[in-house]
């Protein structure tokens, strides 16, 4: 490990069954670093210790959490707590999918940035964290030979659930520090609708498989659903935060096609569960 790092050892975490191929990036969506370090190393959360926006304000405070960790967390000062070894797995993606995966915890490791998310108005990420974001990630993949294209937001393999690391995040920066995929250059911006919830076609299921292509959980059956959706909206989020609607536009697709190629070129072996 090249990154300095600093011991905050967890104890929410269990042996891993398939290999890493997988780099997931959050936002830990708490007021502070230190609630998020509490809650992702409490072995046994409740929820009168965590009172926020995420829970009804009528719970009872003895309701037990579901235990939570990661492998990482990055300050906003730009230090990295090292929670969860590496070859353990964390638990941080929950219900999620990508590549033809299932439950990628068994084969992620997780990076929680310290920013309070959408709860809390999503706040800037400052650059000193996004440096230290983009040099731990550009370590991860030296030494486990993953590409680029291996790096997503929690968004991206939760897109029915998750909204983190959130459209504020500056995936350019990492994409210049060699840390995550470039975004395509687009020859339009917006441009008319050309599919959106509701449709169905041989278009659909093309658009389908361009999102299936990339990793993204939708099925291809050429029905525009809410799961289809909710993945576009997230590619979106990804590579096109300025505009989030989950239809998909000109814009949309010249993306779309623009991230698939990079990411065939570039993706490992699929593996299957």
């Amino acid at each position: 490990m090249s990154v300095p790092v600093i011991a905050h050892a967890s104890p929410n975490f269990d042996a891993r069954q398939r290999p890493v191929d997988l780099v997931v990036l959050h936002y830990t969506g708490m007021a502070s670093l230190d609630s998020a370090l509490k809650r992702l190393c409490d072995p046994a959360p409740l929820a009168g210790h965590y009172p926020g926006p995420w829970q009804a304000s009528d719970i009872d405070p003895e309701t037990a959490l579901s235990r939570v960790s990661a492998h990482y967390v990055v300050a906003r000062d730009g230090r990295v707590f090292q929670l969860v070894d590496e070859e353990q797995r964390a638990w941080h993606a929950g219900l999620s999918f990508w590549r033809g995966l299932e439950g990628v915890n068994h084969n992620a490791i997780g990076i929680e940035i310290e920013n309070g998310g959408h709860d809390f108005g999503l706040p800037a990420f400052p650059a000193a964290q996004i440096e230290a974001v983009a040099g731990l990630v550009g370590d991860i993949l030296a030494r486990t030979g993953l590409p680029i294209s291996a790096v997503v937001g929690h968004s991206d393999v939760a897109p029915t659930r998750k909204l983190d690391p959130g459209e504020h995040f500056p995936w350019a920066r990492l994409a210049a520090a060699g840390a995550a995929l470039e975004i395509p250059a687009s020859p339009v911006l917006g441009g008319a609708v050309l599919a959106k919830q509701g449709d169905n076609g041989d278009a659909i299921a093309t658009l389908q498989e361009a999102l299936a292509g990339i990793g993204y959980g939708v099925p291809v059956n050429g029905d525009f659903c809410d799961l289809t959706g909710a993945c576009v909206g997230a590619f979106q989020r990804r590579f096109r935060p300025a505009l989030i609607t989950g239809a998909v536009d000109e814009e949309t697709v010249a993306l779309l096609f623009g991230v698939l190629d990079m990411s065939l070129r570039l993706a490992l072996p699929r593996r299957h569960s």
